[in-house]
């Protein structure tokens, strides 16, 4: 009995590890998690077709992600630990970068809206729901980066 459990746990052991190492490297592949959101909203092949040229859009406009944000961050930090701070140029810094976010979000808006706009009220149900769960922590296929950076 034991030697059956035993071997079922290393089976189950075994099957995890592969698992796991396939899921992570679905995960940093961007065509892959593409699919995979098509796939959890049930996109229609037109549908699929948008949100591809979406989010390739996204990708070619290089869109900062969270290692950009982190080094705009770092940046005026930096200005503001100098031994004599210039309040005025770290405001006019903020300034810019609160700017070009601004910006950035708006593009990334106006490339998403026309193929949001093609969703069921299912589908965007589901959209709510894999968002919230990436806004929760789990990571799945939503672990992009800058990819979805609309949704932050």
């Amino acid at each position: 009995m034991l030697l059956a459990v035993s071997l079922a746990l290393n089976i189950f052991f075994v099957a995890g590890f592969f698992w796991t190492r396939s899921a992570i490297a679905m995960w940093h592949d961007p065509e892959r998690r593409v699919e995979l959101v098509a796939d959890r909203l049930d996109l229609t092949e037109p549908q699929r077709a948008q949100f591809r040229q979406a989010m390739e859009a996204l990708k070619s406009k290089g869109f900062p992600g969270r290692e950009g944000r982190r080094q705009m961050r770092r940046e005026i930090i930096d200005m503001a630990l100098k031994p004599d701070p210039d309040r005025a140029a770290i405001l006019a810094r903020m300034e810019t970068i609160s700017r070009e976010r601004v910006q950035s979000m708006a593009e990334a808006l106006d490339i998403m809206l026309p193929f949001l706009a093609t969703l069921t009220p299912e589908q965007r149900t589901e959209l709510r729901e894999l968002i919230e769960q990436r806004r929760r922590g789990w990571g799945g296929p939503w672990l992009w980066g800058h990819r979805l950076a609309w949704t932050n």
